[in-house]
């Protein structure tokens, strides 16, 4: 009986399979994001709507409302470094810019900064410095319907 007993115990008190760890949502930027706030670059309001970015397989579509055709892009991101990087690749304009930039998603919230136009080292926080062309943008998921 006593062994019985002392292997419950050990079973009980042993660590198991772990139930899904607390998952953190998805570091991806996959989906439509809609600005919240631009800092950095220029006037912050705007009366005609507030742009949106649409991030999926590899592409990001940055689409404002009075502008007919959104802005295309490529997107590559590294979840690995801290904090995670994205590097974004135009199409229109020279092939050889690549707008570097760190990004973080807390739930339905992503704030990516980078220096605009690719001119410029990779920003290493969350600050908008206008004096060196980078821009902190905020962004909401936009649910799906």
């Amino acid at each position: 009986m006593t062994h019985l007993l002392l292997g419950l115990a050990l079973a009980v008190g042993a660590p198991g399979v772990k139930d899904k760890e607390k998952e953190k949502p998805s570091q991806k930027p996959e989906g439509t994001w809609v600005v919240e706030k631009i800092e950095g670059k220029g006037d912050n309001t705007n009366d005609d709507g507030l742009p949106t970015f649409t991030f999926a397989d590899g592409k990001v579509s940055i689409k404002e409302p009075k502008v007919g055709k959104a802005e295309e892009a490529s997107y590559t991101t590294d979840m690995t470094k801290k904090p995670a990087e994205m590097d974004i690749r135009p199409d229109r304009g020279p092939k050889d810019v690549v707008v570097q930039g760190i990004y973080e998603i807390d739930g339905d919230t992503m704030k990516l900064c980078f220096a605009h136009g690719g001119r410029g080292d990779r920003p290493k926080e969350f600050k908008a410095e206008p004096d060196k062309g980078v821009v902190l943008i905020v962004l909401k998921r936009m649910k799906e319907k």
